[in-house]
């Protein structure tokens, strides 16, 4: 049984981009159950991970952002990578 906080800690780390090896060794978790229910998994355990790491690259696309209106070319270069492909999801 999951506990609420090793889901707390699942998203946490998640969200700085530690890899399942990690997460699991961490929140105390098999391995191969965090495995399973990242990749297949619909349960709070696959939330976890996934709001988490959502949650950690919102942070890193604010910086890049942040980082391209005060001129780097190599941010603006992601953004747009980034802008493709959203429009490639929404055409599908």
């Amino acid at each position: 049984m999951i506990t609420q906080t090793q889901l707390n800690l699942v998203k946490e780390y998640a969200s700085l981009f530690f890899s399942l090896e990690e997460i699991s060794m961490i929140a105390a978790i098999d391995i191969e159950e965090l495995r399973r229910e990242v990749n297949f998994g619909h349960s709070a355990l696959n939330n976890a991970y996934w709001i988490g790491k959502l949650e950690g690259q919102v942070e890193l696309r604010k910086q890049v952002k942040d980082w391209a209106k005060k001129g780097s070319s190599s941010a603006e270069q992601q953004l747009l990578v980034w802008s493709q492909k959203q429009q490639e999801s929404e055409n599908g």
